[in-house]
């Protein structure tokens, strides 16, 4: 097996670069994955981009698929050769929301790919409990869309879809429209999707959604009510942006349930009207984090596994681009810049593949 292997490294904030590292030396219950495919987080650009990473220096990337490379001695369910994906996030297992098994909430986790060396290279370890079989009809770009999906799935069992009601998802990226999927197999009769892009409105069409509205042309919270007859039951919020959690309030039925699932890093302060209708509106309001419940690392896991390998729910349409390790810095500091029209970009470590921008 080669000693050195190609990774992009984040030294310092801003600063990455492609370089020959050691291959990652597994323990005897660690796994060692050649990757395939890892996809690029919207929190990975701030990570590398604007606010910062947890350690340097760093590989990033936490939404990655592959092949098993090598077992240690105590990984008995596992072999080299399987095809796999990763659960990335690792519980400490001994704070009492571990306890628990509400792994999501844990005090002390790590993730792959933000505390640890992730995807963003040719080879990742990983402990054998996060290591999780795909069927061989699975493709592995679709595979490195599981990680995602997850957050989607986990988010909506909050919001307890009844068949018939109206499911409004505010903001389009990744997140917004596995989630838009999602809902409709929840059993959402009508699914509304908002954005202020056409392309990425465009997508969600082509991916399921019944209607969509681009906010920068109308009023969305206006047509909403209007078409719902005063708001729709549940609302999702993928966009994190202050403009959107407040929409997402507003457009609500009264009764109605809203999931945030963007992450704003900013303070959310209400209107007026936005107070007035989650009281005499009786709003549920819920936070959603993360994808883990037990038996590690949880429905929200299986379900994906199950739905992307019937087809049922899809990502392969949704990737705008496929790049080389070597191009990422340059891609994410253009996403940190939005100087790049972008949906959903894949970092791919198949020899045949050369950088591909989907028209």
């Amino acid at each position: 097996m080669r000693k050195k292997m190609k990774a992009a490294v984040l030294h310092s904030l801003g600063v990455i670069k492609t370089e020959e590292i050691d291959v990652p030396q597994i323990n005897e219950d660690e796994v060692l994955i050649k990757v395939k495919y890892t996809g690029i987080c919207g929190s990975d650009v701030p990570r590398a981009m604007i606010s910062g990473a947890r350690k340097y220096p760093l590989v990033l990337g936490h939404e990655f698929s592959g092949v098993i490379e090598e077992v240690g001695e105590n990984v008995t369910e596992l072999k080299p050769a399987e095809r796999v994906v990763v659960a990335p996030l690792v519980p400490c297992g001994k704070c009492d929301h571990c306890k628990a098994s509400n792994y999501g909430l844990c005090n002390n986790y790590n993730i792959i790919g933000t505390g640890s060396n992730g995807g963003f290279a040719e080879y990742v370890k990983v402990p054998q409990e996060h290591v999780l079989k795909i069927d061989d009809s699975l493709s592995f770009e679709t595979a490195a869309g599981i990680e995602p999906a997850t957050i989607g799935y986990h988010g909506l069992q909050k919001a307890n879809i009844q068949p018939g009601e109206t499911v409004v998802i505010m903001g389009c990226g990744s997140i917004g429209q596995l989630t838009m999927q999602w809902a409709k197999i929840f059993g959402a009769s009508t699914v509304i999707v908002v954005d202020i892009f056409d392309d990425k409105l465009e997508t969600a069409k082509e991916l399921g959604a019944d209607i969509t509205i681009n906010a920068k042309e109308v009023d969305a919270v206006e047509i909403i009510r209007e078409m719902t007859n005063g708001g729709a039951e549940v609302v999702v919020e993928t966009a994190g942006t202050v403009i959107t959690q407040q929409q997402s309030i507003l457009i609500s039925k009264k009764k109605g349930r809203i999931v945030f699932l963007g992450i704003t890093h900013k303070g959310l302060e209400l209107s007026k009207e936005a107070m007035n209708h989650i009281m005499r509106g009786e709003l549920t309001i819920q936070g959603s984090w993360n994808s883990y419940t037990p038996p590690y690392p949880g429905i929200a896991w299986k379900a994906t596994l199950d739905f992307m390998t019937s087809g049922e729910l899809k990502f392969k349409e949704m990737i705008s681009h496929k790049i080389q390790v070597d191009e990422l810095g340059d891609y994410l500091k253009q996403m940190a810049d939005r100087t790049l029209e972008f949906n959903k970009v894949l970092v791919s470590f198949e020899d045949e593949i050369i950088s591909y921008k989907r028209r």
